[in-house]
């Protein structure tokens, strides 16, 4: 062994020891000699070594060598090389505890001899062949021999499909005349391992047999990976192959049976042109697959089998549903489908989930084009078996102490077994509802109860569409499956809905009176409802997916009042809290004209903040959903609050709409305040949290208050009565504006929720808010000098948007006259928001040139956001404003960052200005404010085309790179002469677009020429080229990407 051969050999030792120094040091050392010329005889020194590890890692560092530096070796060596692979390969082949080593020399050789061309890739095919025609010492049969052949074949053929384009469409060429003979050994294998007296160590080259005989038929030119012989073509050639892959799916041996499938799924698949033989063919191994049903059915331990053959029936079904479902379907077709079901039925998870497609595939055939025995029995044993595998454990208590893993279990029954229930409500129909009250009717445990519930509300979307849609006519009924021949003349669909109606009227009638009995005090009376929490989650949940049908009139309004009660006791529940405030939401909205009485809502409002724990509840691990805190920390106490909101919201009377707004924010603002009270002058995080999710909760209470009558500004204020979201939040102010003071404006998350109960209130008042305006643009003004907080800047473009009128264009008596665009028609409310725009900009224009921008991207994103509405919705205000220069010069400078927000704002805002749109740009509010952008042009003009070029090809995200090249071209469109001399100017430097990586000459001069083309590109095309040099420049195109715009 040389010297460096040990050194290597001492470095692979410590990257496997215990010291993480030495780990990390030996790690550089290895990756940095890997790439040495002296990597390939140490690399073979190593596979000679007597450690199995040091052998793989030697084996490894050739493959990897092979891979990225074959080219680097000189001709003269390469024959010598793999000749000296060979011999280790050969003397590795011996030694049992070096399968791994082995099997990466065989991919060095087949690296080797893809990247030395045709006759050595043949040659190396035949070599593999040759080495597996050898028998052992007693004449027998060479396992070991067999073994390194397989696994030549399978390297060659996976090298070859690695290869690029050219290179593989001659190896292929050259490869498939030979594939009949190299599939050959592979069936020679599969068909030796079946035999009684088959030499020790057959059974388990099957793996390797199939995945060679795989990677052969997927030598596809195109690199698609396509099988190259069609099920036909397979069992006319190598028939065998197919017999001995089927037989493989009841091996002991799991990578056997994965291996055995993946082939037939493959096999299956689409790639080759279909022949006549194909059917046949399938047919053969339908009937196969049916000879394992004894087998697949023996328990527990036969379930890789009954999974597998289930994989398999579903590419079958895939390849050609037809010749399953037809109606002179062979007996075969028919029992493949029974023998799948059963599979289903007498199998733990894995085996639904492989089985479920089969099913989905089966319903894509119409009801009249399939066999009369695929109706609606076969589906109701589906839906029996469906509810067993909804079933949680009997010894389930919560998910912590389970061994099933929640996620996984959520997500099979939420979206397999989900969409099998859907298909089979679509054939059922009516007597699908049926089957689930016969399983909560008959549920003994609450386990079984609470899969019922969730079988109810899987299909709650069909359900509802098919109960709800009274135009629906028996034709239609009959088209979706679940309309048969008979009932007299009946209309099969009207007759139907009753029917669902009816049903789901008995279910919620018992889901109200376990509500009831629950309230009450008496949980035990509710039965199976509120048999356990997670029961009660469910139903929960079930009650708000129903909440469209509840809402109609008749059977469904009648329940109502029992649902709401049920959702009341659900939210005293932890586990069910998040589903039954979402079902409550649901209800209120869906419901709001069943609960409008005023002694009614009285009652509900009472209940439900009775049932309003005081902080977020939070999550429930435990619970079969999830618990109080949603997405990313949401208060799920908002969907009680806005459920009410949207009851009051309903209200006839404006007046009582507000009384009621009131009482409702009443104990959300007593609760801000007391937190505020308890934190006295020095917030702590925790106090901070829990005021700004009273805060959040107010914005929920005053959210759907919009009385759009109240809100214009024709009703907006006096002849109508004050306006509820006014009346809310004249009643919190006291409370709110304390909050607009040190310490509390100083916190982000106090003054964000703030905005939100302002932004709120302001939507839903609009004109309405007048009075409030004042107070607020004040508030918000101070808050924003002080602490730059962006949540004011926002609610401030708020303002902006809601107390604008739009704008029109026209004439009369075939007179053009100039378009108008929208302004604030209130001089006063004019006044205050230019000042404010100025106060704002002032500030961000401090902030921001103090401290780089990057440091206060939210900042910088807010204010461009609110002079964007400016220019949108009142653009003479900005167009007259001192602010629109400073604000275009922060927006220049955002450009250089590399903060996602601030530069797709600052892009926006620019954009807006100097492009605002043909109808915008001919009014005389963009003509007469023009003189002020074309004198930031001439003063700062040239910066901004720059700033612009270079985001675009070097520091802007990489999804705003075309809106960039718009803003280029709406620059280049309203100032063509000095922009494109600025173009030129920046574009022609040398550095451009960085010292460090400046793009080619060639590149800039192209994009300078088409950039100036006469006559000029379409606009599309202009920010297409403008994208494509972008992309040259960061090195993710080449200069070919600009030769198409030429033409």
């Amino acid at each position: 062994m040389s010297a460096t051969t040990q050194q290597v050999h001492g470095a692979i030792s410590a990257l496997y020891g215990q010291n993480p120094a030495q780990q990390r040091e030996a790690n550089d050392f290895l990756v940095a000699f890997a790439s040495t010329p002296e990597a390939w005889e140490t690399s073979l020194q190593l596979v000679g070594t007597p450690e199995p590890s040091v052998r793989y890692f030697g084996a490894n560092m050739l493959y990897g060598k092979v891979k990225s530096d074959w080219s680097g070796l000189p001709e003269a060596h390469r024959g010598q090389f793999v000749a000296a692979v060979s011999q280790q390969l050969q003397a590795l082949s011996a030694k049992p505890d070096s399968v791994l080593a082995a099997r990466r020399l065989c991919l060095v050789m087949a690296a080797a001899a893809t990247r030395s061309g045709a006759d050595a890739t043949t040659a190396l095919v035949q070599q593999a062949l040759d080495l597996a025609g050898q028998g052992d010492a007693t004449g027998g049969v060479s396992v070991t021999g067999l073994t390194l052949a397989l696994e030549i074949q399978a390297a060659v053929a996976e090298e070859v499909n690695d290869t690029d384009r050219a290179a593989r469409s001659t190896l292929v060429n050259v490869l498939i005349p030979r594939l009949i003979e190299v599939l050959g050994l592979s069936e020679s294998v599969l068909d030796a391992a079946s035999s009684p007296d088959a030499a020790h160590g057959m059974s388990g080259l099957r793996a390797a047999a199939l995945h060679a005989a795989l990677a052969w038929l997927r030598l596809d030119q195109r690199g698609g990976g396509g099988m190259v012989l069609s099920p036909g073509q397979l069992a006319q050639s190598r028939g065998g192959l197919m017999r001995g892959a089927i037989a493989a799916l009841a091996a002991d041996d799991t990578a056997v049976v994965d291996a055995a499938a993946e082939f037939v799924i493959a096999a299956l698949s689409p790639g080759a042109a279909e022949t006549t033989e194909d059917a046949s063919a399938v047919g053969a191994i339908v009937s196969a697959l049916l000879g394992h049903r004894p087998a697949a059915m023996a328990g527990a331990e036969a379930e890789d089998l009954a999974r597998a053959v289930c994989r398999v029936a579903v590419a079958v079904s895939e390849r050609d549903v037809v010749i399953l479902v037809r109606p002179d379907a062979h007996p075969d077709s028919l029992g493949l489908t029974d023998m799948v079901l059963a599979l289903a039925e007498a199998h733990e998870r894995p085996v639904m989930e492989a089985a479920a497609d089969y099913f989905l595939m089966l319903n894509t055939m119409p009801v009249a084009d399939r066999h009369h025995q695929l109706g609606e029995p076969l589906f109701k044993r589906l839906v029996a078996a469906c509810l067993r595998r909804a079933t949680l454990p009997l010894d389930f208590t919560i998910w912590d102490d389970a061994e099933e893993d929640r996620d996984t279990f959520m997500r099979f029954r939420e979206q397999i077994l989900a969409d099998l229930l859907d298909n089979c409500y679509g054939m059922m129909r009516s007597r699908y509802l049926v089957e689930i009250g016969v399983a909560l009717a008959g549920a003994s445990t609450w386990q079984a109860a609470e899969a019922a519930v969730f079988a109810a509300r899987a299909v709650s979307v069909p359900v509802k569409q098919h109960v709800l849609n009274t135009r629906a006519s028996a034709s239609d009924f009959a088209a979706s499956g679940g309309a048969e021949a008979g009932r007299g003349g009946i209309d099969l669909a009207a007759a139907d809905r009753q029917e669902s109606n009816a049903f789901l009227g008995q279910l919620f009638a018992r889901v109200g009176e376990a509500g009831s009995a629950a309230t009450s005090g008496q949980g035990a009376a509710g039965g199976v409802f509120t048999s356990h929490p997670l029961v009660m989650e469910s139903t929960a949940r079930m009650v708000g997916a129903y909440a469209a049908w509840l809402g109609q009139a008749g059977a469904g309004s009648a329940c109502v009042p029992g649902s709401v009660a049920y959702l009341l006791a659900a939210l005293r529940v932890p586990e069910a809290f998040r589903h039954a405030a979402q079902g409550f939401r649901n209800v209120c909205a869906r419901c709001a004209v069943h609960l409008q009485a005023p002694e009614l809502l009285g009652r509900l409002m009472d209940s439900a903040e009775a049932c309003m724990p005081a902080a977020p509840p939070p999550a429930m691990a435990g619970a079969a959903g999830s618990g109080g805190a949603g997405a990313e920390g949401e208060d799920d106490r908002a969907a009680i609050v806005e459920g009410l909101a949207r009851v009051i919201a309903s209200l006839p009377s404006a007046t009582a709409a507000a009384e009621a707004g009131k009482k409702l924010a009443a104990p959300l603002v007593a609760r801000a305040a007391q937190h505020a009270a308890a934190a006295g002058g020095n917030p702590g995080d925790a106090a901070v949290t829990l005021l700004a999710a009273e805060l959040r909760l107010v914005a929920s209470a005053i959210r759907f208050l919009e009385f759009p009558a109240l809100a214009s500004p024709e009703g907006g204020g006096d002849g109508g009565g004050e306006h509820p979201a006014m009346a809310v939040l004249s009643a919190a102010w006291p409370t709110l504006s304390q909050f607009n003071a040190a310490p509390w404006r100083a916190l982000p998350q106090v003054v964000e929720a703030l905005c939100e109960v302002y932004t709120r209130a302001l939507l839903c008042a609009k004109h309405a808010a007048a009075p409030l305006l004042p107070h607020l643009l004040e508030a918000l003004r101070d808050i924003f000098a002080q602490h730059h907080h962006p949540a004011c800047a926002d609610c401030l473009a708020t303002a902006v948007e809601v107390f604008s009128t739009g704008g029109a264009g026209g004439g009369a008596l075939g007179v053009m006259a100039p378009a108008t665009v929208s302004h604030v028609a209130d001089p006063a409310v004019a006044e205050a928001l230019s000042n404010m725009l100025l106060s704002i900009s002032q500030s961000a224009h401090a902030c921001l040139s103090a401290a780089p921008i990057a440091d206060r991207a939210e900042t910088a994103r807010g204010t461009f956001e609110l002079a964007q509405r400016f220019a949108l919705f009142a653009p003479a205000l900005l167009l007259a404003s001192p602010a629109l220069h400073p604000l275009m010069q922060i927006a220049v400078a955002a450009l250089g960052t590399m903060e996602r927000d601030a530069v797709r704002a600052a892009v926006a805002l620019l954009s807006i200005i100097v492009a605002p749109g043909e109808k915008a740009a001919a009014s005389t509010t963009w003509q007469q404010g023009r003189a002020a952008v074309e004198a930031f042009m001439s003063s700062s003009g040239e910066g901004l085309v720059r700033a612009a070029l270079a985001a675009g090809a070097d520091t802007c995200p990489r999804h705003l790179v075309r809106p960039v090249a718009q803003l280029l071209h709406a620059l280049q469109g309203a100032y063509p002469q000095p922009v494109n001399t600025w173009i030129v100017a920046v574009v022609s430097s040398p550095q451009f677009p960085s010292v460090a990586e400046p793009a080619g000459e060639t590149e800039r001069r192209m994009f300078c020429e088409l950039a100036l083309r006469q006559p000029p590109l379409p606009a599309a095309r202009w920010s297409a080229m403008v994208v494509d040099f972008f992309l040259i420049c960061r090195k993710e195109a080449t200069a070919d990407s600009l030769i198409a715009h030429q033409m």
